[in-house]
C-alpha cells in the first residue's frame, strides 16, 4: 500500500514537472525599452492585459513567467486631472512568476513630476484644504500602485527594485483623514493566496511599500491560511508605511527591512512626506482580521512614526498569533512599538526606544508577551532613543509577561508599568499583574537620567530577578523606584521559587500596598527572597484606606545588607513566617503602630551591629 502511494505521488510530481511553462519577456514580447528615459508603462499594461485575459481561459492555470531583463523601466502616467493608473494590475492570475534579473540591475522607476495629494482642479497648483478631513475626489492627485495583485493565487515577484521616486514628485495638500491617503504604493495584495515577494527593494513611495488587504478569513482561527511570504525585502523611505497589513491569515516576513518611513524630505515643501501612522510596520485590521503573522530577523529602524504599530479600536478582537522574533525595533523620534491588539509575542528582540501600552487582555493568552528581549535606550547615530523609559505602560495592559528579559538604561529611566483595572470596575488581581520571570534591570548611566523615576505597580516576580549597576555606570545619582500603587492588595509579589535582588547603587524603593514574599509556595521546599543591597533604602507605606502588609512566607526571607535600610510606616501589618535578616551595619525601623507578628518558625534576625532605627538623612 505504501509503495503504491509512493509511486502515485512520484507520478503526479513527474507529470507536474513536464507541464510546459509559458515564458514571456517584457522587452521582446511587450515592447519595453528599459533605458530609463522612455516611459514603459504601456508595456507593463500590455503584459497585465495579456496575463489577465489568459487567466480567464483553461490555459490560465498553467505556470507562466514574465521576465523583466536588466534595465531601468520608467513608469508613471497621469491624465490632465492628475489621475494615475496601476503599472502592472493583475486580476485572477494563477501560477505566475514575475522575475527580474536582480534588484541591483533591474529597476522600475517612477517618472519625475507626478502629482500626489490635493491640487486645485482649475489651476493644477497644490491645494491645502481648510478642513482637517478632506476627500473631494476632484482634488485628488493619484499616482497609483506599481504591482497590484487582486484575487490571485501562487504568484511570485522576485529580484526587482521598485523606486517610487517620491522625492521628485510634486506634492500637494493633505487628502483624507491625515496626511495624504491616496494610492501611491509599491505592491498591493488583495484577496490573494500563496503570494511570494522575494529579493525586492521598494522605496520612495508616497504611501506604502507594500500593503496586504485580504478578507478571505471569516473569523479568528479560520483554518484556511493564505501563505503570504516576504523574504529578503527592503522597504525604506516610504511615506506612510514600509508594510501595511490590513487583513491577512498567514503571513511570514524573513530578513526584511522596514525602516526610515516618513524621512524623505520634499525640497519644495522643506519637510518630509509623511502620513500617519508613519510606521515601519502597521498591523491594522480593516473590516477583517490579522492573524498567524510572523516576523523573523527583521529590521524596523528610524521611522518617523512607530517602528511597529497595532492599535485596537474599541474593544475589538481582530488579531491573533502575531510573533516577532529575533528582530531589531528602534524608535528614534517615536515609540519603538505601540501595541494594544491581543496575542502578540516578542522573542529575542532588541527593542531600542520606548515600547508603549500592551494589550488590555482579558486572560493570559491574549496578553502581550516578551521572551529573551532587550529593552534599551540605545542612541541611534548619536541621537537619543525615544521616550523617558525603555518600557512604558500606564494603566493600559493586563496579564503582560516578561521572561528572561533585560532592561538597560544609559540615559533614560528603565520602566513605567502600571497594571490596568478591569473595564467593569474592581481592582486587578495577581493573575492580571505584570509577570516578570528571570529579568535583569541594569542602571548603566554615565550621567544623571532625564525624566521621571522607575515605577512597577502590580507586579509578580518569579525566578531570579535583579536590579544592578551596568558595566559602564559612572554616575551614582539617586534613583527613586515605586513598587505597588494600591490598585490591589499586595501589589508587589515575589513568588516561590523566586528572588528580587535590589543591588543597584543608591536607590530608594517605596513600597505601596504591600510586599508579599513567598506566600503559599506550590512545593514545600520552594523559597523566595528579597535582598536589599548596600546603600539602598526601602520604605513600606500604608495608604490608610486598605490593609498594607509586609508578608514573608515560611520558606522565604528578606535580607538587608550592610548600609541598606528598611522602614515600615505606621499601621502597616508585618507578618513574618520566614526570616527578616538585618546584617551588620543595616538599618531596620518599624513605626510603633505597625504590629510585627511572627508565625510558626518565623523570626527577625538582627546581627550584633545591626541598627534598629531610621537611617540618617
Amino acid at each position: 500500500m505504501l509503495v503504491s502511494l509512493f509511486l502515485l505521488l512520484r507520478g503526479v510530481g513527474h507529470a507536474q514537472s513536464n507541464v510546459a511553462v509559458l515564458r514571456k519577456d517584457l522587452k521582446k514580447d511587450f515592447g519595453a525599452v528599459g533605458d530609463g528615459r522612455i516611459n514603459d508603462q504601456a508595456a507593463f499594461e500590455k503584459a497585465a492585459d495579456f496575463f489577465n485575459k489568459r487567466a480567464q481561459t483553461p490555459a490560465g492555470t498553467a505556470p507562466a513567467v514574465l521576465a523583466i531583463p536588466k534595465g531601468v523601466y520608467l513608469v508613471g502616467r497621469q491624465d490632465a486631472a492628475g489621475k494615475g493608473s496601476d503599472v502592472l494590475h493583475l486580476v485572477g492570475c494563477r501560477n505566475l512568476t514575475i522575475q527580474g534579473a536582480d534588484s541591483a540591475s533591474t529597476e522600475i522607476r517612477y517618472a519625475s513630476g507626478l502629482r500626489y495629494g490635493s491640487f486645485d482642479p482649475g489651476t493644477k497648483k497644490p491645494f491645502e484644504a481648510p478642513a482637517a478631513f478632506f476627500t473631494d475626489p476632484n482634488y485628488a492627485g493619484i499616482v497609483g500602485v506599481c504591482l497590484s495583485l487582486q484575487n490571485c493565487e501562487n504568484v511570485a515577484i522576485t529580484s526587482l527594485a521598485i523606486n517610487g521616486n517620491s522625492d521628485k514628485s510634486v506634492v500637494g495638500g493633505h487628502w483624507g483623514d491625515t496626511g495624504i491617503q491616496l494610492n501611491y504604493d509599491g505592491i498591493f495584495v488583495g484577496e490573494s493566496r500563496r503570494i511570494t515577494l522575494r529579493g525586492l527593494a521598494l522605496h520612495h513611495f508616497g504611501r506604502d511599500g507594500i500593503q496586504v488587504l485580504n478578507h478571505l478569513a471569516k473569523r479568528l482561527g479560520d483554518p484556511l491560511t493564505e501563505n503570504i511570504v516576504l523574504e529578503n525585502l527592503t522597504c525604506r523611505y516610504n511615506g506612510r508605511q514600509g508594510l501595511s497589513v490590513t487583513g491577512v491569515n498567514g503571513l511570514r516576513a524573513t530578513n526584511c527591512d522596514f525602516s526610515h518611513t516618513g524621512r524623505v524630505v520634499i525640497p519644495s515643501l522643506g519637510r518630509a512626506l509623511f502620513s500617519n501612522p508613519g510606521a515601519g510596520v502597521d498591523l491594522e485590521p480593516e473590516g477583517g482580521f490579522v492573524q498567524n503573522v510572523r516576523f523573523d530577523n527583521c529590521r524596523l529602524v528610524d521611522n518617523a512614526g512607530q517602528a511597529l504599530v497595532s492599535d485596537r479600536p474599541g474593544n475589538s478582537h481582530t488579531t491573533q498569533n502575531i510573533v516577532v522574533n529575533n528582530s531589531l525595533i528602534w524608535g528614534t523620534t517615536n515609540w519603538s512599538a505601540w501595541v494594544t491588539q491581543p496575542y502578540f509575542l516578542f522573542t529575542n528582540c532588541r527593542i531600542y526606544g520606548a515600547f508603549v501600552h500592551g494589550c488590555r487582555a482579558d486572560n493570559a493568552a491574549e496578553a502581550t508577551r516578551f521572551v529573551s528581549c532587550t529593552f534599551e535606550d540605545k542612541p541611534y547615530h548619536g541621537q537619543t532613543a525615544y521616550g523617558t523609559f525603555a518600557f512604558h505602560s500606564d494603566g493600559a495592559a493586563r496579564y503582560m509577561s516578561f521572561t528572561d528579559c533585560r532592561f538597560v538604561g544609559t540615559y533614560n529611566y528603565l520602566i513605567w508599568a502600571i497594571v490596568s483595572k478591569y473595564d467593569g470596575g474592581g481592582n486587578p488581581d495577581t493573575a492580571s499583574f505584570f509577570h516578570l520571570r528571570r529579568c535583569t534591570f541594569l542602571y548603566d548611566y554615565a550621567q544623571p537620567t532625564q525624566g521621571s523615576y522607575d515605577n512597577l505597580q502590580g507586579t509578580v516576580f518569579t525566578g531570579p530577578n535583579v536590579f544592578r549597576d551596568g558595566p559602564h555606570r559612572t554616575s551614582l545619582h539617586h534613583t527613586n523606584v515605586t513598587l505597588g500603587n494600591g490598585g490591589a492588595s499586595g501589589s508587589t509579589v515575589v513568588r516561590a521559587p523566586g528572588s528580587l535582588q535590589l543591588l543597584a547603587s543608591n536607590c530608594a524603593y517605596t513600597v505601596v500596598a504591600g510586599l508579599d514574599i513567598g506566600r503559599a509556595p506550590a512545593h514545600s521546599r520552594d523559597s523566595a527572597s528579597v535582598i536589599l543591597g548596600p546603600g539602598n533604602s526601602m520604605v513600606i507605606n500604608d495608604l490608610g484606606w486598605t490593609v498594607t502588609e509586609l508578608y514573608i512566607g515560611p520558606t522565604s526571607k528578606l535580607v538587608l545588607k550592610k548600609g541598606a535600610s528598611l522602614e515600615v510606616a505606621a499601621h502597616t501589618k508585618v507578618t513574618i513566617a520566614g526570616q527578616l535578616i538585618v546584617e551588620d551595619g543595616a538599618y531596620f525601623y518599624t513605626d510603633p503602630s505597625a504590629p510585627v507578628t511572627t508565625v510558626g518558625k518565623g523570626r527577625v534576625r538582627l546581627a550584633p551591629r545591626a541598627i534598629k532605627g531610621r537611617r540618617p538623612g
